[in-house]
């Protein structure tokens, strides 16, 4: 092969180094060569070698080659099996960037699965993997793939292409076959077709009674509280739905973090049903010191409107007033914050330096605030990430100590520093939007808040609006039995007396008799 003679090979002691007269020729059957030798050196484990090697036919080379692309590829299955799976990425999503004229395109697919599965918190492997057809997808994966990819559609707002892909989902796999049919109910959820939602979520719980799903008592939970949640939304026009909600919403145990959620949803359930005992009484759960740090704001306005309702207009002001001004200014902290800090990239430091420090400088009534909006399941993920970027970036700084190995950490660095800074900015974002969502929900509430108050004080004064009159007369034939508590040989009724038992969470009443009557 001509010009061959010319390529000079050394070896040190980090690995191996190509001198830069073995690129002065420009056949590209010479980048061949030195893509083959970087080949070699990762079948035996030399991947930083394999790397520096590689890295040279990608800076002196052009796309066009397929040599080139061979070293694409070659660079990122290194990167990977060296235990930087961010970096890997970067490559194989130029890889895909190239689409089907790449000649390592369809081997790529793979590895973004393993990418994805290393890295759950991004989701840049999910938009690479929408592009292949299901005819590439290799069998041992296709599932999983499958399931990925109609994660993407659900996320961007396809969701006939998110339901044609989780249908793809076969039961070979039957936790991913159970977390790809919870995700369809979740898209019907989204498409406002309750009837089909619930059904969905009804066979996931079918499935689990008949199978042995590994983690299969968390979806059960995840599915009892969905139908529980699809049957609420539909009560508005079939009252009738709000028990069969309550019914769900108690198939969730104390032990599941998802708990304290259906108590107090289901405290709706109950309002909306008629029965303002065991909606109180989930109340006072809900606002229990063992929930100190667990953001419920909604619940003191729910108690405040079912004492309203009751005609009880001393106990609705003595709910109101101490909540309003508490939130009012935790509202005016929080939209502080949120002028203050309104580049993303300075508001996700913000909200470092804050996790850092525990929210020291905040009450518990904002850091409760802070803790809900971070929640947010995505925002986790992409705050997962940028960690795993720290990390990666930490790793390779370590390893540019090392002889031979600050070559890879030179150029691969600056490049994940980069991505960093693009990551953080869509965390940034992200919880930037939920707080303000929060914020302005927030606002709604204190609105709702006054209303009740202002109602209260013309009530006491006797000039109730009518509209609000025939709601209490409704409210009173709907809670007409005040409460009342049928107690079994199994159970003992115990009066409460402000002092919470962790045994008795989730069990209290609060009954309470409507005295609209009395004032008519």
């Amino acid at each position: 092969m001509r010009g061959f003679p010319k390529f000079a090979v050394s070896t040190f002691v980090a690995g191996l180094v190509i001198s830069q007269c073995a690129f002065a020729a420009s056949e590209p059957d010479a980048f061949d060569v030195v893509v083959n030798e970087g080949k070699k050196l990762s079948s035996q484990g030399r991947y930083v070698d394999a790397a520096l090697v590689f890295e040279r036919v990608l800076s002196q080379g052009n796309e066009s080659q397929a040599a080139y692309q061979e070293a694409q590829y070659e660079m990122g299955v290194a990167l990977f099996l060296l235990g930087l799976p961010v970096a890997a990425f970067t490559y194989f999503d130029r890889v895909g960037e190239v689409g089907e004229s790449h000649v390592r395109y369809i081997e790529t697919l793979p590895w973004l699965v393993k990418v994805h599965q290393t890295l759950p918190g991004e989701t840049s492997s999910l938009l690479r993997m929408a592009s292949y057809p299901p005819a590439a997808y290799p069998p041992e994966s296709a599932d999983e793939i499958s399931f990925n990819v109609g994660q993407y559609f659900y996320y961007t707002g396809n969701l006939n292409q998110a339901l044609e892909s989780l249908m793809r989902v076969s039961t070979a796999v039957p936790e991913l076959y159970v977390k790809a049919m919870y995700f369809k109910g979740v898209v019907f959820v989204r498409r406002n077709d309750a009837r089909a939602a619930a059904s969905t979520f009804q066979e996931v719980l079918a499935y689990l009674d008949r199978y042995d799903v590994p983690n299969g008592e968390r979806y059960r939970v995840m599915a009892n509280l969905a139908t529980a949640r699809v049957f609420y939304s539909v009560g508005q026009s079939t009252p009738a739905e709000f028990k069969t909600a309550i019914k769900y919403f108690d198939r969730v145990p104390d032990s599941s973090e998802y708990w304290l959620d259906s108590l107090f949803e289901k405290s709706w359930a109950y309002f909306m049903d008629g029965n303002y005992a065991r909606a109180l009484g989930n109340l006072i759960t809900v606002s229990s010191p063992y929930f100190e740090e667990e953001y419920y704001p909604e619940a003191n306005v729910l108690r405040a409107v079912i004492f309203f309702m009751n005609c009880l207009y001393d106990e609705a002001l003595q709910t109101v007033d101490p909540f309003y001004k508490e939130y009012y200014d935790i509202s005016k902290e929080l939209r502080r914050v949120l002028a203050k800090y309104e580049d993303p990239a300075s508001f996700y430091q913000y909200l470092a330096s804050l996790s850092k420090t525990g929210g020291s400088a905040y009450s518990v009534k904002v850091k409760k605030i802070f803790n809900a909006a971070l929640a947010d399941r995505k925002l986790r993920r992409l705050f997962g990430y940028v960690v795993a970027i720290n990390n990666e970036i930490t790793r390779l700084d370590d390893m540019g100590k090392k002889s031979g190995a600050s070559a890879l950490a030179d150029f691969l660095v600056p490049e994940l520093e980069s991505y960093r800074s693009l990551t953080i900015a869509e965390a940034g974002q992200l919880a930037r939007e939920r707080l303000e969502r929060m914020s302005k929900e927030l606002r709604e509430l204190l609105s709702q808040a006054l209303k009740v108050r202002f109602e209260s004080l013309n009530a006491q004064k006797g000039i109730l609006g009518e509209n609000f009159r025939q709601e209490q007369l409704a409210a009173a034939q709907a809670g007409s039995d005040g409460g009342s508590i049928k107690i079994d040989e199994e159970h003992q009724l115990w009066p409460w007396n402000g002092e919470y038992w962790k045994d008795e969470l989730g069990s209290y009443y609060y009954p309470i008799k409507s005295v609209c009557g009395n004032q008519q």
